[in-house]
Parts: C-alpha cells; sequence; structure tokens
C-alpha cells in the first residue's frame, strides 16, 4: 500500500483512564475539542493547544503526522519533521465522532507490549466529512478492518 495524505487538523489528544468505556469516548473527544478552543493552559487530560494544520500520513507500517505547510501545498511538507509518529498495528480503534462527522479520532497504548499501558486518544478534524471518512477508510483497512 502507498503512503496516502491527508490535510487536516489535529485537535489534541488525551490519556484515558483504563476503566474508560466504549459510549464514553464521544464525550472525551468533545472534550478535548472544547479545550483546543479553550486554549487552557495544562489539564488533567492532556494537551491543551489550540489546533493546527497538520498532514497525516498513512504508510504501512506508520502513521506519522506532520506540520501543515504555509504555503498550502500537501505534497510540499517534510516527513522527517513530524509532531508524532505511531506503528499502525499499535492503534487499537477508530472512532467518528456522530454528532459531528468532520471529528475522528483514534486510540493507542502508550506502552503496546504492556497490559497496564494507558491509552491515549488522539483526535483530528476535517474540512468536510467525506474528508473525515476518506482519512478513517484507509487508516482502517492499513490495521486490518478495525
Amino acid at each position: 500500500m502507498g503512503e496516502k495524505r491527508f490535510k487536516l487538523w489535529y485537535v489534541g489528544w488525551s490519556c484515558l483512564d483504563r476503566r474508560t468505556t466504549l459510549p464514553m469516548l464521544p464525550w472525551l473527544m468533545a472534550e478535548i475539542r472544547r479545550r483546543s478552543q479553550r486554549q487552557d493552559p495544562g489539564g488533567p487530560l492532556g494537551s491543551s493547544v489550540p489546533a493546527r494544520e497538520v498532514l497525516l500520513l498513512l504508510g504501512f507500517p506508520n502513521l506519522r503526522c506532520v506540520p501543515a505547510t504555509s504555503s498550502g501545498s500537501p505534497g510540499s511538507a517534510n516527513p522527517a519533521v513530524f509532531i508524532f509518529e505511531h506503528k499502525a498495528q499499535h492503534i487499537s480503534r477508530f472512532i467518528h465522532n456522530s454528532h459531528d462527522l468532520t471529528y475522528f479520532a483514534y486510540l493507542i497504548k502508550a506502552q503496546p507490549d504492556n497490559p497496564e499501558s494507558q491509552v491515549a486518544c488522539h483526535v483530528f478534524r476535517a474540512s468536510d466529512p467525506n474528508q473525515a471518512s476518506a482519512g478513517a477508510a484507509p487508516s482502517r483497512r492499513l490495521l486490518g478492518g478495525q
């Protein structure tokens, strides 16, 4: 599978408590979204920085988030300079926000070999619902249909 590139907004992330259930995830996504809009410093839920425009690069075996260029040319981003990179096999789930289809997220274990490891939720926003679906579908295929 060749690399796929998606121009998105990285909204933020949060660590989940091990007791977090799937029905709680939409609430968590909404809280990450609110926090990025408020730009409150610190807090218990992880990052609290404003959303930033990024390119999400999907290519086996890695998923990489790189800063988008100011020129607006998606192909000109330097993939060597990245915000974060995750191994595709460590991502456990993709989530679509049913209340706002432009938002989606994925869950990943901080330490995949440790069963007690915390799970992080990374939230993204697309410019339209079709773009969010287009980004999530190849990601699911990359992970083997999750």
